[in-house]
């Protein structure tokens, strides 16, 4: 057990030197049944197999049968190749998917940080593409200047709101679902409902009609998301979604200047939130707003 803290903490170590906010310890999770844990020289991998409950709102973000890989790399040391060792690492996976590749509504994922750039021919020649990125922003990053004013008002969402806000969100899914970033189910709406009557969040509205809306988990709401980084306080950006026709107007950038101050008063030191690698609005959107890819997770079908 001691050794495997060494070894995990060694290729957080090595990690961080490429990107300052990964955690400080990356180790492979306990294997549970069905687990199969996968080792090659210079590294190390579990293989879990998961078909989450179509009930569940998780089911709306993945494909029924996921074929998920943890993956650990050892250090870099003299005569020891991280690509190779990679490669192998999924060779061996994909040997026991069976069959390869996985059929319709499933998938095999691995996710990994953005900036390990070597291994990314690696991830390409084994058939993975970027699916989803998890974007980072450090508290107090200034957003795009303002050169026009929003074609609606920010405000608090209430309970009013509740019919409209669900139909934004429910149309955000139908949107990222283009992208291939998630799959949204029959339970979807339920969900949505039911997370809107706690969430903090704001409307835009534009003459009397809600046309956009946002929704952020404080750091108390968003315990599973700071695992993802180093950072000692981080709040998420759940969705965002401005009404297809007013969109190029201001009024995102309104919701995200919004959202960013509260975050920021509420003491998060980095803002996380996660969008679709092939939507071409949303990383231009989003970078400008002062985040940056973090971690990709790459997928193959």
């Amino acid at each position: 057990m001691r050794g495997r803290l060494r070894e995990a903490r060694d290729e957080a170590r090595g990690l961080r030197a490429l990107d300052r906010l990964l955690p400080r310890q990356r180790a492979l999770p306990e294997p549970a049944p069905g687990d199969v844990l996968l080792t090659v020289p210079g590294a190390q991998g579990v293989y879990r197999r998961r078909r989450p409950d179509p009930e569940s709102f998780e089911a709306s973000w993945n494909a029924a049968d996921q074929h998920l890989l943890h993956a650990r790399l050892a250090p870099p040391a003299p005569g020891r190749e991280r690509a190779a060792a990679l490669d192998a690492l999924l060779t061996a996976w994909e040997g026991r998917i069976a069959p390869w590749p996985p059929g319709a509504d499933a998938e095999a994922v691995l996710t990994w940080p953005s900036r390990d750039t070597e291994l990314t021919p690696v991830l390409l020649g084994h058939g993975l593409v970027p699916k989803q990125i998890a974007a980072v922003r450090e508290a107090g990053r200034p957003g795009p200047a303002e050169r026009r004013r929003p074609a609606a008002a920010v405000r608090p969402l209430d309970e009013a709101d509740a019919d409209r806000a669900a139909s934004l969100w429910l149309e955000e899914l139908r949107w990222e679902a283009r992208f291939g970033a998630c799959v949204p189910r029959a339970s979807a709406e339920r969900h949505v409902r039911e997370r809107l009557a706690a969430a903090l969040a704001w409307v835009a509205e534009a003459d009397g009609e809600v046309v956009g809306l946002l929704a952020v988990a404080e750091p108390a709401g968003a315990d599973w998301a700071a695992g993802l980084t180093s950072a000692r306080r981080a709040g998420y950006l759940t969705l965002m979604m401005v009404a297809e026709e007013l969109r190029g107007r201001g009024i995102g950038t309104a919701l995200a200047r919004t959202a960013h101050a509260a975050l920021d008063e509420a003491g998060c030191a980095v803002t996380l939130l996660h969008y679709a690698a092939l939507n071409p609005f949303s990383a231009p959107f989003w970078h400008r707003h002062g985040y940056r890819p973090l971690w990709t997770t790459w997928a193959r079908r």
